[in-house]
């Protein structure tokens, strides 16, 4: 993913785009924002496996997946990644109603191996809830923060626990819905002593999948 941060004095980010984690016996800098850095951070992928049919709940559909992550150290500045190979499990819940979809996906992170050996361990907790509201059939308002638990920090330094509201709007390129959207996160729980997030702003595209595409693969 594309990444800018306010810093060029070699720290790392947390997968997830969590908070920024500086490597092992490196002193805080005094002034962390004189330079940016803008690249790509690392690769993330997640596989989930679900039943092919969600469960009617009310007038809705109740759905579920268990699977796996993978993260690979491909930042192309050492402050933008980690620089560990990473795993662990995944899981994601979520109701899909006639107006209100509300779930969350919880990914799990350990580092098992090095790029570079210098770089602090990984153990990363990223928990994505959404919550939207449809005000029609392309339009809804709400978000989806990302809380997000360091558990290699001291008790006090573990977790952000952002708040968030946002719309989001899809129309048709073509024959391809696009969904566009925009979100703003405010940090309710932050780290004390570790660089984090206090104010998150969040833009995205998302092409829809063509169904011939479902189709091939069934």
């Amino acid at each position: 993913m594309p990444l800018d941060v306010p810093d060029d004095s070699g720290f790392g980010s947390a997968p997830g785009g969590g908070d920024i984690l500086p490597p092992p016996e490196q002193p805080l800098p005094i002034d962390v924002f004189r330079g940016r850095t803008t690249g790509f951070g690392d690769m993330m992928y997640v596989g989930l496996f679900s039943p092919a049919k969600g469960k009617d709940v009310g007038k809705g559909k109740f759905l579920w997946g268990l699977g796996f992550d993978l993260g690979l150290p491909t930042a192309s500045e050492d402050i933008l990644g980690t620089e560990k190979y990473t795993a662990g499990p995944s899981a994601l819940v979520v109701y899909m109603g006639p107006k209100w979809k509300v779930g969350s996906l919880i990914t799990h992170f350990e580092d098992f191996a090095d790029k570079e050996e210098d770089r602090a361990d990984v153990s990363l907790t990223n928990l994505q809830y959404f919550l939207f509201y449809s005000l029609s059939e392309t339009t809804a308002v709400g978000a989806s923060p990302n809380i997000i638990c360091n558990w290699e920090q001291t008790s006090s330094n573990e977790c952000t626990v952002p708040l968030g509201l946002g719309f989001s709007t899809t129309v048709n390129i073509g024959k391809v819905p696009v969904r566009f959207g925009a979100e703003a996160h405010y940090s309710v729980v932050r780290p004390d002593d570790v660089l984090g997030t206090k104010w998150d702003f969040r833009f995205y595209v998302i092409p829809a999948a063509p169904s011939a595409l479902f189709e091939w693969m069934q």
